[in-house]
């Protein structure tokens, strides 16, 4: 369950790191005004703590799913077993919030190649 929370958590730091430069891309993109998006733009100086929690909390994640059962341990852990759904579903989000801030990290230096600014 840490491990869907920790996902989730990563999830929306990564779209806060985003949306200073998605929204208003978006917002273009599909012609809608985007003059009320400059507040966005507020949260650029924190994009790079942002992109550090969530990364942060991915890396968690990845640590409980994957390698916290290889790591032998001194000490017996419980041997309760979880619904292979919520173990699936932690995956899941892991990967999409790995995806979205991959996604958040290289975004703005992709629009500046595009546009030239």
């Amino acid at each position: 369950m840490r491990e869907m929370i920790s996902s989730i958590f990563g999830s929306i730091a990564s779209l806060l790191a985003a949306s200073c430069c998605i929204g208003p891309t978006l917002f273009v993109v599909f012609g809608v005004s985007a003059s009320g998006l400059v507040s966005l733009s507020i949260l650029e100086p924190y994009r790079p703590l942002f992109l550090l929690i969530g990364y942060t909390a991915v890396a968690y994640s990845f640590y409980k799913l994957y390698l916290k059962n290889r790591i032998k341990k001194g000490t017996p852990e419980c041997t309760c077993e979880e619904p292979s759904w919520t173990r699936k579903l932690s995956k899941g989000i892991m990967w999409a919030a790995l995806f979205l801030l991959l996604f958040a990290t290289i975004y703005p230096y992709v629009l500046e190649k595009i546009y030239g600014g």
